[in-house]
């Protein structure tokens, strides 16, 4: 799972070749997951002008990307899975943390839940169910 984390400059020289690989990844199934501006350079590419995807609210994309074809794909959720492609705005990070947990097949359905529902909530219950689903 190639990670890529939220910054405005994606679109430098220097960051191309990861970009590249990013796509490379995902052709060939391969997991791609990026939050905040990292969204921008996907949108950049064309990658996300036919796959549900997320950013930083709608409209975003279309701000900082005059090429951006994607917005009939637009979800307005904090974090969005298609495949294997993740994609989350700045406020998604526990929700994409929880995608690619869920992607990479770590932990058992109940036992994500728990982490998720403990993590998002505090829930201490949550926590003792998390730990006795493992």
């Amino acid at each position: 799972m190639e990670c890529l984390p939220g910054s405005d400059t994606w679109n430098a020289p220097e960051h191309q070749q990861i970009l590249r690989k990013a796509q490379e990844f995902l052709s060939v199934g391969a997991g791609v997951a990026a939050i905040c501006g990292a969204t921008v350079a996907l949108a950049e590419l064309g990658i996300l002008d036919n796959r549900p995807h997320t950013s930083n609210g709608e409209g975003f994309l279309n701000m900082f990307c005059p090429n951006y074809k994607g917005g009939k794909f637009y979800v307005d959720r904090p974090a969005v899975r298609d495949g294997n492609l993740i994609t989350a705005g700045s406020t998604g990070g526990l929700l994409m943390a929880k995608l690619i947990l869920e992607h990479l097949d770590v932990f058992k359905p109940d036992t994500l839940e728990s982490w998720y529902t403990y993590f998002s909530t505090g829930n201490a219950q949550a926590f003792f169910s998390m730990m006795q689903s493992i």
